[in-house]
């Protein structure tokens, strides 16, 4: 089974505005909305304020990380270079290789590559861990709350294909299904441009959930 580095599990919702508020799960660790008229900005404490900052710091390690990688990303010697100094689109950009090979221990080192990616911000590998925690892929032990919360922090930052998968989970998902937040998410991607979403979005209109 694989070991997520524990650090990855914390949820930053900063450009959603809102935190989740599922529940019911094996792993539920987030609290329901408030209730009784007290807003959620009210709720918020020192470590939403912190969890913000390291999102916002993150963003800009990986905005100056991006030149340096682009510079050798078709190297595939100065690519392993890179991500061995922990630059994170080259730590992803190698899991992606790794996983695609037939090699059992690249493959290994691509699942901790991807990993430590998802730690450093990478919206995709964000979504890749958090979609294997959701389902239980490849090993990894079956935690649908902790996966959403994973790909909520793809899809905070304006990646369509994670703000799709995570409406589709609270479409889908027997312990996350909730209409409500699924029509929210499939609006940030319809406004985003994609043609998915709305139709996703006519379908609920019409009665259709699958």
């Amino acid at each position: 089974m694989r070991t997520l580095i524990a650090s990855v599990l914390g949820l930053t919702l900063a450009a959603c505005g809102k935190p989740a508020d599922v529940a019911g799960t094996e792993d539920a660790t987030v609290k329901p909305a408030a209730e009784g008229g007290v807003t959620p900005a009210a709720k918020l404490g020192s470590r939403t304020a912190a969890e913000i900052a390291k999102a916002k710091d993150l963003a800009e390690k990986l905005a100056a990380e991006k030149p340096a990688f682009d510079a050798v990303a078709d190297d595939p010697v100065q690519l392993d270079a890179l991500a061995e100094s922990g630059n994170g689109w080259a730590l992803f950009k190698r899991a992606q290789d790794r996983l695609a090979s037939q090699d059992y221990m690249a493959q290994q080192g691509g699942f901790t590559d991807m990993e430590l990616a998802a730690e450093k911000g990478v919206a995709g590998a964000q979504l890749w861990v958090g979609e294997h925690m959701a389902f239980g892929k490849d090993g990894y032990k079956l935690q649908p709350n902790s996966g959403l919360k994973m790909m909520e922090r793809a899809a905070a930052q304006g990646n369509v294909e994670a703000i799709m998968a995570v409406a589709r989970m609270y479409v889908q998902d027997v312990y996350m299904n909730d209409t409500r937040k699924a029509r929210d998410w499939y609006q940030r991607a319809a406004d985003l441009g994609s043609e998915d979403a709305k139709k996703a979005l006519s379908e609920m209109d019409a009665g259709k959930t699958e």
